[in-house]
């Protein structure tokens, strides 16, 4: 070392020295010691970038304090500026990763907001709308049940009305008057009662009607008991005027008893007269009722001797008026069932204008006036009246009875069904904000007497329940809002793992980038280095634009013929041993036009034809090489001799009907009908789209062919066809075809190869009733573990062209010797030593095929490489 050198190190190792570098120029001296001994290329590339960096540093410092002398020329400006320069720059790689971390931030906080306020937004939305539909349809059920229930009531009353007016109109006293005779009340009988009842009845949907003369104790009871035994035969019971021997007291009771009432202990006796607490003295027997069964012991029973039927009678009677009863509890009912009778005063003369008077006979007038002598009675059960109003979908409505007397019964709608919940007021207390209310009211009652107290009326309170809200409040806003949120989880966490492979791929690039501008650092000064890439770029472009347009014929062949060589070299070290035998090796493109034709083009117009091949691809024929298929001919056995003792149409009823199944067998086992030579069928496997298991796919088809071909022939003997003594023989080989379109007036799909004369031969040497398959099919059938199908031919044939062969018969349930000694055990062999056997066979059979297309096309070395 010159001295001159010995004081430029000095100068250089004090000023390092100066600036805190000495630590750092020893450790990185160390770690390329280091890095000198080592393997891994990655601590090497790193730790020579590291002493690189440090030695560049000691070399700027060097020239720095040398003020530019040795054999390196002066900084310049710009670089000098940019080792000076402190401040972290805009594109400087920790503050983009900042900005970036920022961003990732800023988009969860937004995705986390957004769930948030749309889940919420979704939660309230749905449960506004089923609490609007809930409400909707509550207040739609309200007006139908306040509605029937009105209905109910005034169907009663007008059914009463009209019967009321019959009376009136038959026996009343201004018709006796106009006739001359006495008036009759309350003598009065009507002929065919239950005729004129029933209809009446069942319109107003009652359990009973009946006509309940008024009696006065001390001036006509006796009289209307003697009428009354004299007409019970109009009753229409005979029980009633004679009893049966068998009835004792008192069932034996008949109307001769006269009018009964019961005593303090429900005892029968005679009645007084008079009933305690009433204001009027008077008796109202039943008298005619419909219907007379089950209610013929109700006949002369005094109702104004029931307290509660008492009340309703002299409301009647005071204000003229139709009333009601309060609920009873009726005999007939063994079970709770709240009931009430409607009262319809019966009057002896019609109310007529006094501008239109009425005139007897004589041609006097006859005066003018009005009286209560008898009433129509309705008894009705009040759950009638809520009965088949709602739909179906309507369930839970909570429907509260409540009389002025204090008497309160609960009953649950839903749909037509009513049912009745107890006494008492049974709604939950938490829909009393739903509460509605309807109020009875009889034809024009309130117009006639105004407000009366006294009158026993009907209130009607309508709620909701929970099953009523639950019909239509449901749990599907947190079904919304948790498939809302989910959505936005499964988001969130797509973009995380994009971002985080977007990520990891960005650090690895600029790993690799780092690396490689160490590499370009350390060989080039920075101003060759930009030079250097403007040049290849140039270069990139100007060889690119003149190359595409030479290279644009020809690319897509030697592409296609390349990766056929290639994936035939490699297909058994670059694939896995499990079943990849008829995977896209050796195919790189699979021709689209061939998928399109197999689907229906099976023509092409004339002026379509190529008549050369300048026109780049789209002229160029349409084939390709297939090196996983499998073929299949099958051929009936005896067709020949019996077509000719057959008529055309027997002939292609055969055909036809046979053909037809396999077509559909075809379909189901993802098999492609080739066509058919006279009575040869023959189909295809691994053609347009590759199939792992082609081979034993095409076996199975064969199995269920023979089976149709059995069940056909038999159908069709029993229609007098004599096919019994047909049947089919089979042939399968597998290998590599050339498959294409053979275009022209008529285009075709064709198949070309040795495989398809193997696949003849196959099917020319096999027996009725037999599948043969070659040896290279059953090598896959035995890769894909169903060697059990397979039983070695018995001795070697002779095919043409083949010369002697080794062939298997294919039976699913095969009878004999099996195919080798270690089929027995492929079936329980471990995974990995099937895969290992898997692979070594494959591997010897791709190799054998890709040797013979290699003999074949006669490639040369340079060909191959």
């Amino acid at each position: 070392m010159s001295s001159e050198e010995k004081k430029l190190h000095n100068t250089t190792t004090a000023s390092a020295m100066e600036d805190g570098d000495v630590q750092i120029i020893s450790s990185a001296s160390s770690t390329s010691e280091t890095n000198n001994s080592s393997n891994k290329s990655t601590s090497r590339e790193s730790i020579s970038t590291s002493s690189t960096g440090i030695l560049r540093m000691r070399r700027k410092s060097s020239r720095a304090s040398s003020g530019g002398s040795g054999d390196h020329p002066p900084m310049s400006n710009a670089e000098s500026g940019r080792s000076a320069s402190s401040p972290v720059d805009d594109d400087h790689p920790e503050k983009q990763n900042r900005k970036v971390c920022m961003l990732r931030g800023a988009m969860i906080v937004t995705l986390l907001t957004a769930t948030v306020a749309v889940a919420t937004l979704v939660y309230l939305y749905v449960t506004r709308d089923e609490e609007r539909n809930f409400q909707t349809q509550y207040q739609d059920s309200v007006s139908k049940v306040a509605e029937a229930f009105q209905y109910g009531i005034d169907t009663k009353h007008d059914a009463a009305s009209t019967f009321s007016a019959i009376y009136t109109s038959i026996y009343g006293n201004i018709v006796q008057e106009v006739e001359n005779q006495k008036p009759v009340w309350p003598n009065a009988t009507l002929p065919f009662f239950a005729e004129k009842a029933k209809d009446l009845l069942k319109i107003s949907n009652g359990r009973a009607l009946s006509f309940n003369p008024i009696i006065t104790q001390d001036v006509n009871r006796l009289e209307w008991e003697a009428h009354a035994t004299e007409s019970a035969w109009l009753l229409g019971d005979k029980s009633l005027i004679v009893p049966p021997p068998d009835f004792t007291w008192p069932n034996n009771r008949t109307v001769s008893f006269g009018i009964y009432s019961r005593d303090a202990d429900r005892n029968v006796v005679y009645d007084p007269g008079f009933a305690p607490g009433s204001i009027h003295t008077v008796l109202v027997p039943v008298w005619q009722i419909h219907p007379i069964k089950t209610n013929e012991k109700a006949v002369m029973f005094n109702l104004h001797s029931e307290k509660n039927r008492q009340r309703a009678l002299d409301d009647m009677l005071e204000y003229e008026v139709p009333t009601l009863t309060a609920i009873l509890q009726l005999v007939q009912d063994s079970e709770t069932r709240p009931s009430s009778i409607l009262f319809f005063p019966v009057f002896d003369n019609f109310e007529t204008p006094e501008d239109f008077p009425v005139f007897d006979n004589v041609g006097m007038p006859i005066v003018n006036g009005t009286n209560v002598v008898g009433s129509i009675s309705i008894v009705f059960s009040w759950d009638t009246l809520l009965q088949r109003i709602l739909p179906n979908y309507i369930k839970g409505m909570i429907c509260v009875l409540q009389s002025s007397t204090g008497q309160v019964y609960s009953y649950s709608v839903s749909g037509n069904d009513v049912t009745f919940l107890g006494e008492g007021d049974k709604h939950d207390p938490k829909y009393d904000k739903y509460k509605e209310v309807v109020q009875a009211t009889l034809g024009n009652t309130a117009e006639q007497i105004g407000q009366v107290d006294y009158l026993i009326t009907y209130t009607l309170v309508m709620y909701p329940s929970q099953t009523f809200e639950n019909e239509y409040v449901t749990n599907r806003a947190g079904i919304y809002t948790a498939g809302v949120v989910l959505i936005f989880l499964c988001t969130s966490a797509l973009f995380l793992l994009y971002d985080y492979l977007v990520e990891d791929r960005q650090q690895k690039t600029a790993r690799f980038a780092r690396q490689s501008a160490n590499i370009v650092d350390a060989m080039f000064p920075a101003g060759f280095r930009e030079r250097l890439y403007k040049s290849h770029q140039n270069n990139n472009s100007n060889s690119g634009s003149k190359a595409n347009s030479r290279r644009s014929s020809d690319n897509d062949e030697a592409t296609i013929k390349a990766s056929n060589r290639t994936n035939g070299e490699n297909r058994s070290r670059s694939q896995s041993p499990s079943r990849r035998r008829s995977s896209t090796m050796g195919r790189k493109i699979v021709t689209l036009q061939i998928d399109k034709f197999m689907k229906g083009t099976r023509s092409a117009p004339k002026d379509h034809i190529p008549t050369n091949y300048s026109n780049g691809d789209d002229d160029k024929p349409i084939a390709d090489l297939f090196l996983d298929t499998s073929i299949m001919f099958a051929d009936i056995v005896g067709f020949t001799k019996w077509s000719t003792e057959r008529s055309p149409n027997e002939v292609f009823t055969l055909l036809e009907r046979l053909f037809w199944e396999f077509d559909e067998l075809a379909a189901q086992h993802n098999v492609f009908k080739l066509g058919t030579i006279g009575d040869c069928y023959i189909a295809v496997t691994g053609i347009p789209n590759p199939i792992e298991d082609h081979a034993s796919l095409l076996t199975q088809f064969s199995f269920a062919a023979r089976e149709k071909v059995r069940e056909v022939c038999a159908q069709l003997d029993a229609e007098g066809l004599d096919t019994l003594k047909l049947d089919m023989r089979f042939g399968i080989h597998s290998g590599a075809i050339t498959a294409g379109i053979l275009r022209g007036t008529k285009s075709r799909f064709e198949l070309f190869g040795d495989t398809i004369n193997t696949a003849s031969r196959m099917e020319s040497t096999s027996v009725g009733g037999k599948i043969q398959v070659s040896a290279e099919t059953a090598e896959l059938i035995k890769l894909d573990r169903r060697g059990k199908w397979l039983v070695k031919r018995d001795g070697m044939i002779t095919a043409k062209g083949k010369g002697e062969l080794q062939t298997y018969w294919a039976e699913p349930n095969p009878v004999g010797s099996r195919v080798s000694f270690s089929d027995e055990a492929i079936d329980h062999l471990p995974d990995d030593d099937f895969n290992k056997l898997e692979s070594q066979e494959s591997d010897r059979y791709y190799q054998h095929e890709y040797d013979k297309q290699e003999e074949k096309e006669g490639l040369s070395a340079d060909e191959k490489v």
